[in-house]
């Protein structure tokens, strides 16, 4: 199968090696806009492989010349329908990295795309292969904490932290207008919130600019929702935490669940406490890379059977539209 990869930052880097080594054709399409030690290194490994990708500076020549299979999006957050657009005009499944975009518009004109050349479209919610949050999903599916009470997340990193090779003033994830702030950038978290209990039905949200960081984004958040099912739930986002911290405990009428990413643990209570609580942790074996590679193999399954991906292109939609409806909340729409 044929990819072209749509930017060359980190998390394009990581997709054009789980590719390469399960052994698909590979192009890239840059823009040029980014030129950090850290892309001129990935650039510099390229052209001293044996055999470099081909890489695309015009996008209508990638996709004419090379003619992809599926397109892979992993550009700003404000330029993915840019290039998502006209990829489907071509034909091709879109792999596009979480969020789908940075506000709402054009997403139907995607969507309409979509739907008329009978697209395979997946949003790269990686966490949703993380082992220990599918075995929280399969515990709270089959019952095991009776019906769903109170949702928590607390979910904090400090982004200077996020990458050594660049200011993170100069990150699109710092930037309102590029489609930043911790709304938008740490939406795996209202994904796994929407994936466990579905769309809000009520949403408050407070917070904004706050951390001493020098950033022209919200960078601290508080959110409130009103689940389906009389549950409710509670979001907390910041770019300031150290140590970094992502949490999700979802308490039911006879039980609790807690997943701690960075203890690598995910922890399930008896209301009745007669039991010691069940710990499960993450296997020896397990890598942050695996969730990655878990994805893209899915995603070719998906386009192979002609089947829906766990992470489609309708729900991509419905927390784009959460997080915007928080982002308004907080006067931090993006244009």
């Amino acid at each position: 199968m044929k990819f072209l990869i749509c930017g060359i930052g980190s998390i394009g880097q990581r997709h054009y090696r789980n590719l390469l080594e399960l052994g698909h054709s590979l192009a890239l399409f840059r823009s040029g806009r980014q030129d950090s030690s850290f892309v001129r290194q990935f650039t510099t490994e390229l052209a001293e492989s044996g055999v470099p990708p081909s890489i695309y500076h015009d996008f209508e020549q990638a996709l004419n010349t090379y003619r992809p299979d599926a397109v892979f999006i992993t550009n700003p957050t404000s330029l993915h329908l840019d290039l998502a657009i006209p990829a489907a005009e071509s034909g091709c499944h879109l792999f596009i990295e979480k969020p789908l975009s940075h506000n709402l518009q054009r997403i139907n004109e995607l969507e309409r795309l979509v739907k008329r050349k009978n697209l395979t479209v997946m949003i790269g919610y990686n966490l949703r292969f993380h082992p220990l949050l599918q075995k929280m999903k399969a515990l709270y599916d089959a019952g095991e904490i009776g019906a769903p009470l109170a949702a928590n997340i607390e979910m904090g990193e400090n982004t200077a932290d996020w990458h050594p090779w660049e200011d993170y003033r100069d990150m699109y994830s710092s930037h309102t207008n590029m489609g930043g702030g911790a709304v938008l950038a740490f939406s795996h978290d209202i994904d796994y919130l929407y994936w466990f209990l579905g769309v809000p039905l009520e949403i408050h949200a407070i917070g904004g600019t706050l951390t001493p960081l020098e950033v022209k984004a919200e960078d601290m958040v508080k959110a409130i929702f009103r689940m389906p099912e009389d549950c409710i739930a509670s979001l907390h986002l910041d770019y300031w935490q150290r140590p970094h911290r992502r949490v999700f405990e979802l308490i039911g009428t006879d039980g609790k669940l807690r997943w701690d990413y960075y203890d690598k643990t995910l922890t399930q209570w008896n209301h009745s406490i007669t039991e010691a609580p069940k710990v499960y942790s993450e296997s020896v074996d397990f890598e942050r890379n695996d969730m990655f590679k878990c994805e893209i193999e899915h995603f070719i399954e998906a386009i192979e059977r002609n089947s829906n991906p766990l992470i489609t292109l309708d729900e991509g939609i419905d927390v784009m539209r959460i997080c915007d409806e928080i982002k308004r909340k907080l006067g931090f729409v993006c244009n």
